[in-house]
């Protein structure tokens, strides 16, 4: 009977073996867009229904299509901007113009007319605003001062809108994300990410990354441990970005860990996560990712030389038979 049963076992172990196992993590990274030309100072990919918005200095680019090539906006005056968001609640764009310290809004990308402007937001003067998110929800607009760890909320610039303090625990931070209507405010040179549980309350969880090394706006894995750029949720897994570049190395590799994913908070403060920065060019900073249904997108550039590559990257997860 045992030997019947030992038998059993190793000739279901043969069987198992010679069935196609389907491995559905296959990871494809590619370029996306542009196909020829290059976005200087490309910082992000805004996707809201048929609408692609670039940010990109001091232009935007868009399309309506995605068959499409993308297009240069009419809109001028921007210096710097980082990023775009859409309202659907007042059906307005929003973008952070970055170098000349204030939050516009526009309607069309296709027209030449913007809608109003702000340079502070709740008593609290803006300056160097990074990023801009929207609760799809509830209508709250979030904002984010890199330098001094101001987190703002409001519902439109018509309105003064109310601020977190988070100074305490940030250093300069480049970025917000939301993720299940929770938002996130990525700590760039301390390399954390401040979870808010309730803004109201002033209530918040901070996630450390694990290595650690110095506060610092840039660097190297080896240097610095992560700078964040930016961290978003995409099929299961935490993708997160550092700013690494050979500029600020410090003579050491700047492509280890520069783009990373993780299943948990508790593997990214254990340094338990996956190393994908294989997947995209030597030396190119990734900085602000957009998660979809069907893919991640990645703005990259090149520290070193603002107009010479600068895309957008596109990730995808397929099925594969092995």
């Amino acid at each position: 009977m045992l030997f019947l049963r030992l038998l059993f076992v190793v000739l279901s172990i043969r069987i198992l073996e010679q069935i196609p196992q389907c491995n559905a993590d296959e990871i494809v990274v590619e370029e996306y867009a542009p196909k020829a030309i290059s976005f200087p100072a490309c910082t992000h990919l805004l996707v809201s229904d048929k609408t692609e918005i670039v940010t990109s200095g001091s232009r935007l680019f868009y399309r309506n299509d995605p068959g499409m090539p993308f297009q240069e906006s009419p809109l001028k005056g921007l210096q710097d901007a980082h990023s775009v968001a859409f309202n659907p609640m007042d059906q307005l764009f929003y973008v952070t113009d970055t170098g000349n310290h204030r939050l516009r809004t526009f309607r069309d990308p296709a027209g030449e007319e913007w809608v109003s402007s702000v340079q502070s937001l709740a008593g609290t003067q803006l300056d160097r605003p990074h990023d801009i998110v929207v609760d799809q929800k509830t209508g709250w607009l979030y904002a984010l001062n890199p330098n001094n760890g101001r987190l703002f909320r409001f519902r439109s610039l018509n309105e003064k809108g109310t601020e977190l303090d988070l100074s305490k625990h940030l250093g300069y931070s480049r970025a917000l994300t939301m993720v299940k209507e929770k938002l996130y405010v990525i700590g760039s040179s301390r390399g954390v990410v401040i979870e808010i549980d309730d803004f109201s309350k002033q209530e918040y969880t901070i996630h450390k990354s694990f290595g650690k090394k110095k506060d610092a706006v840039a660097g190297s894995w080896k240097t610095t441990g992560l700078v964040l750029n930016d961290v978003g949720y995409f099929k299961g897994h935490w993708y997160a970005t550092s700013y690494f570049c050979p500029t600020y190395a410090g003579g050491q590799d700047c492509n280890e860990n520069k783009f990373i994913r993780f299943k948990t908070w508790r593997d990214f403060g254990a340094g338990d996560w996956e190393d994908l920065s294989q997947q995209l060019p030597e030396n190119i900073v990734p900085y602000y990712l957009t998660p979809t249904d069907r893919a991640l997108y990645i703005a990259v550039f090149l520290h070193e030389d603002s107009k010479s590559f600068n895309k957008v990257f596109r990730l995808r997860i397929l099925a594969k038979s092995q």
